[in-house]
């Protein structure tokens, strides 16, 4: 849009629109200043095929005192990408999404750019009641009597969040909807109201805590309004920019697993298409705490403007022309080691627990027992002996047993000593499963668990106790060569 012709500023509107049939019209509108005779440019989505129309209105009070004649000249330019597929749909395998593109008019430059950055958690009604209106404000003349449905929805954040409530059988239908009223209203334990809305949900932020949301139906025919008694109900979360996910394209359908074939660019020409693929997110990208059901939700684009700020085309929701693109979350990747140690800890009976007390009060007992005379020393064997037969191959008595040996400092026989050390040491290091342990230390661990959490305390202190074995077995080694060369 270039104008001309005038001294003051100028101010304008900008309208367009686009009848298209079986949908509402597509409208986009602008205001732009100009202060003087310049240029400027816009980009916006149309549909191909259907007549346009572009109006353009000074603001009343712009130019106020001046009698110069505004001109104002256009110059339009149309571009498009044809793609196969209008909203996509990762299932949560490892499976990317098929995308044929082709481009509509002239060359066009094919960069897609795709990001997940919202999640929908579904959730089932706590509570639902019927009940019968009043018949002097809601009964229709035929003799009908309106009812209403009231659903009851909770729900809890971990942190303050943007969300917003999506309904998919009610949201964005008004005329022809078969239920005459939705309403719903937000509140914290307190019974504070945070927001209310209808058809169209809005976004409202909300502090860390938990809330209530009570959804309000109404009809005519209960059994329509008993149907809707266990209505699914999203509550939409925007994440920051730090936590939306982007998604990655390759030009072969196994570049997910393969990890090459990428793709990120390329010239389209006019009646040749070209295919791509649009891979699943990485399993470390998805958010943590979300069950399988939850749908991760955002944007995907195919085209980039030649001017502005969206030149670079990283967030395909800036992009004229976006797409809808979401992702079901997939059930929680199993990690044998976090559910043993999850699940030994849940199911032990009473019993269980009192036996591990008991052991590991012995073993603090064998701990504490000194070993100054002939007599303790012979004790302390004694115990040791009865330990082991009572708990073999448990690694903490064995380490406990082998710590004892080493503090020992007046022995007679040296090469005895040491070569009692390494047999504590080999029994130590037998008790260890070497390959269970490497394969778990090459595992990422959740900090947010607590039973992998402590899985991973009782694995460190397993390798300390292995590497701490080795140690004191290559030094027992060691004496006893030094001392048989000093013999000799």
């Amino acid at each position: 849009m270039k104008t001309s012709g005038f001294s003051t500023a100028r101010r304008f509107f900008i309208d367009s629109v686009q009848i298209s049939p079986l949908q509402r019209h597509i409208k986009w509108e602008s205001v732009a200043t100009f202060s003087s005779p310049s240029s400027k440019s816009f980009s916006f989505a149309v549909v191909g095929g259907r007549t346009m129309e572009l109006a353009i209105a000074q603001f009343w009070s712009s130019g106020v005192g001046s009698h110069d004649t505004t001109s104002v000249d256009f110059e339009i330019a149309f571009h498009g990408i044809s793609i196969n597929k209008d909203e996509i749909v990762l299932d949560g395998s490892e499976a990317p999404i098929r995308i044929d593109a082709e481009a509509l008019l002239s060359l066009e430059n094919l960069a897609p750019a795709a990001v997940l950055n919202k999640v929908r958690i579904p959730y089932r009604p706590v509570d639902a009641k019927l009940s019968t209106l009043s018949a002097e404000r809601d009964k229709l003349p035929s003799g009908k009597q309106i009812l209403a449905l009231l659903l009851t929805y909770k729900f809890k954040l971990e942190e303050g969040a943007d969300i917003k409530p999506h309904i998919p059988l009610l949201n964005n239908r008004i005329y022809d909807n078969k239920f005459e009223s939705q309403f719903y209203m937000i509140s914290d334990t307190n019974k504070r109201v945070y927001a209310m809305g209808d058809v169209y949900p809005d976004t409202a932020k909300l502090p860390k805590g938990e809330y209530t949301l009570q959804l309000y139906l109404r009809h005519d025919n209960v059994q329509y309004l008993e149907k809707m008694k266990q209505l699914v109900l999203f509550i939409e979360k925007l994440g920051g920019e730090e936590e939306a996910i982007r998604l990655s394209f390759y030009a072969q359908p196994d570049g997910p697993v393969m990890g090459n074939g990428s793709f990120s660019s390329s010239i389209l020409i006019p009646g040749t298409k070209e295919a791509f693929y649009v891979g699943p997110p990485a399993k470390d990208k998805l958010p943590k705490g979300h069950s399988a059901g939850s749908v991760l939700v955002g944007a995907i684009s195919y085209g980039k403007v030649s001017f502005g700020v969206n030149n670079e085309a990283k967030n395909p929701e800036k992009n004229p022309v976006s797409y809808s693109i979401s992702c079901i979350v997939p059930p929680v990747q199993l990690d044998e080691d976090k559910g043993k140690g999850s699940s030994s800890s849940c199911t032990k009976s009473v019993s269980e627990k009192l036996e591990e007390e008991v052991r590991d009060a012995k073993i603090r007992v064998l701990s504490n027992l000194k070993q100054s005379t002939d007599e303790e020393r012979s004790d302390w064997k004694k115990l040791t002996i009865s330990l082991k037969s009572e708990y073999p191959k448990y690694t903490p008595l064995l380490a406990k047993i082998l710590e004892a040996l080493i503090s020992q400092n007046n022995f007679k026989d040296k090469i005895h000593h040491y070569e009692e050390i390494i047999s504590a040491a080999d029994e130590v290091i037998e008790s260890i499963d070497t390959e269970e342990l490497a394969k778990y230390l090459s595992l990422k661990s959740d900090p947010d668990d607590e039973g992998a959490e402590k899985m991973k305390k009782k694995m460190d202190m397993t390798r300390d106790q292995l590497a701490e074995a080795l140690y004191q077995k290559g030094l027992a080694l060691a004496e006893i060569e030094s001392l048989k060369v000093i013999m000799h």
